[in-house]
């Protein structure tokens, strides 16, 4: 692997660009073979391997960062920014990130530097005390609209007012269009939800993509790289040439996206997400795009799928990191579907879901790779399996 000087100041520090100085065209090389590698190991072949993809965009194409308040160094002076590599305590701030917009270090910026003169502190995990815990960030790529979430324990008492004032009055080069001070008191060193305080406008930013316009609420989830997923759908969704007279069920279908790119082909798509914030996110989706034949359950895939009298004639799973669970990939190995399109953001997890899948009777017939995040160590892929 070639690696020169990195032109971000963090590279060595920062755990996020693991490809920081490789030349590009290197990173889509080794992306390539790590996903060749996987399918071996797992002993799964493929009738059509497509090699990975170059991302439309290797600068700023982030729409989403979660920034955490923390310190560099023990009891050292507040920061807020990404862990340190290899560093579950540390935080360092993050100026001149080269994966996000402007506005998003100019946010983060000014927020830090209010927090420390309003004598804010922030949440310490071996405690479980303290006030401030993350900064979320959401932009619309195509719409240019920011989405700012604040996420604080109730130990303190943020004003409201004087925070609102300092984010609008901040030289932004797209507009915030919400504000959102949300309250989350639970020992999980994520963000969650116990209430939501909205400071200022909507609490969701929109996007546009696939031919559709989606709404985009503070905790759903949407893909991170607008334009590149953009492709990978469009050329997943082809994979599926003729669903016309057939009944989809799209399994971790998220805000809709797949669903709705789907439904103007098929007879009916029923989608399944147990984010119900994303279910609702969805729903209105499908409204918005005056589609009528999408329907979206809020769930657990395999509760959903077992509670439900009607079978599917395809299936489209987009699942988490960990992949499906073996309950629910049993439950669809018992449909004995002709097709399944599998989407998946863990190449590691898909080989072994692949491998379950071709000993139960499925061939892979076409498997394409994506680098959807450029200079990191992350690939998405598409995939379609048919009965033999």
């Amino acid at each position: 692997m070639t690696v020169a000087a990195a032109d971000c100041p963090h590279a060595e520090v920062c755990g996020g660009c693991t490809y920081r100085g490789v030349p590009y065209e290197e990173q889509l090389e080794i992306k390539n073979k790590e996903a060749l590698d996987l399918l071996f190991s797992q002993k799964v072949t493929c009738g059509q391997y497509v090699g990975c993809a170059p991302s439309p965009l290797i600068a700023a194409y982030r729409n989403k960062m979660e920034y955490s308040f923390g310190d560099e160094v023990k009891d050292g002076p507040m920061t807020l920014g990404l862990h340190r590599k290899k560093s579950y305590m540390s935080v360092i701030e993050t100026d001149g990130c080269r994966i996000i917009p402007p506005d998003f270090d100019l946010i983060r910026r000014a927020t830090l530097a209010y927090m420390r003169e309003a004598g804010h502190g922030f949440h310490k995990k071996r405690t479980h005390s303290g006030f401030l815990r993350f900064l979320v960030l959401r932009r619309g790529q195509r719409t240019g609209q920011l989405l700012v979430n604040l996420v604080t324990t109730d130990e303190e008492t943020l004003d409201a007012e004087a925070f609102t004032r300092m984010i609008l009055a901040l030289p932004t080069e797209e507009p915030v269009v919400g504000l959102l001070h949300t309250i989350y008191n639970g020992r999980a060193d994520t963000v969650g939800c116990d209430e939501v305080r909205l400071l200022f406008g909507v609490p969701y930013y929109e996007e546009q993509m696939l031919g559709l316009t989606f709404r985009v609420n503070a905790f759903s989830f949407f893909q991170t790289n607008t334009a590149a997923v953009e492709r990978m759908f469009e050329e997943a969704v082809d994979l599926l040439p003729d669903i016309s007279r057939q009944h989809v069920f799209d399994l971790y279908c998220g805000t809709g996206a797949i669903s709705l790119a789907l439904a103007p082909r098929a007879a009916k798509v029923t989608g399944i997400e147990i984010v119900e914030d994303s279910v609702t996110a969805a729903r209105e989706n499908a409204a918005r795009n005056g589609i009528e034949n999408c329907r979206f359950i809020a769930g657990d895939a395999f509760e959903v799928m077992d509670s439900l009298a009607e079978r599917p004639d395809v299936i489209v799973t987009d699942p988490p990191r960990m992949g499906m669970h073996p309950k629910a990939l049993a439950k669809i190995l018992s449909y004995n579907v002709p097709e399944i399109l599998y989407i998946s953001c863990n190449p590691k997890t898909f080989a072994a879901n692949a491998a379950v899948l071709t000993g139960s009777g499925y061939r892979l017939d076409i498997l394409k790779v994506y680098d959807n995040f450029p200079y990191t160590k992350h690939t998405e892929l598409a995939s379609r399996f048919i009965k033999r």
